[in-house]
Parts: structure tokens; C-alpha cells; sequence
């Protein structure tokens, strides 16, 4: 089994950046790694391309969300997704 990695920036309204970096706390495989002034670092890991990019989408509905960008897509053949 492999494992997907994704480095995104989410952008968002700077007065509610930790609201919505909560939210993102709270979604299986995702880590912030920065919060400052509207962007939020996040790393995600997911079992496919598709759970990845259905992450993504999920994240661009959020409210306060202004955008959502990929940065690096990695697959780790060796890797297992740990589960919920």
C-alpha cells in the first residue's frame, strides 16, 4: 500500500486563521506547520490522489477559506496511512 503526501497554503481571512486552522487540526492525516497572517501551512497525508484532492476540495468550502494550494505531491511506496 502507498501513502500521499501534500504540502498545501491555505489562505484565509487573517481574523479567523485559528478558527479555520482548528478545523483543519481536526481532519485525519493533516499537520500545521505554520499559522501567520492569513496562511496556514498544512501537510497531508491520505491513502490516494483522490482522498487528497477530496481534502482539498473539502477545505475550499470551509467559510473564511480563500484559497487552497498545492505545493508538493509526493507517493510513498513503502508507506502506510495509519487510520482514523
Amino acid at each position: 500500500m502507498s501513502v500521499h503526501i501534500a504540502s498545501l497554503i491555505v489562505r484565509v481571512r487573517p481574523e479567523r486563521a485559528d478558527a479555520v486552522a482548528s478545523h483543519i487540526a481536526r481532519i485525519s492525516g493533516a499537520e500545521i506547520h505554520a499559522n501567520e497572517d492569513g496562511k496556514i501551512i498544512v501537510v497531508l497525508e491520505a491513502a490516494s490522489e483522490r482522498a487528497l484532492a477530496d481534502h482539498m476540495d473539502a477545505l475550499r468550502q470551509v467559510p473564511d477559506v480563500l484559497m487552497v494550494s498545492l505545493v508538493f505531491h509526493q507517493m510513498d511506496a513503502d508507506a502506510e496511512v495509519e487510520p482514523a
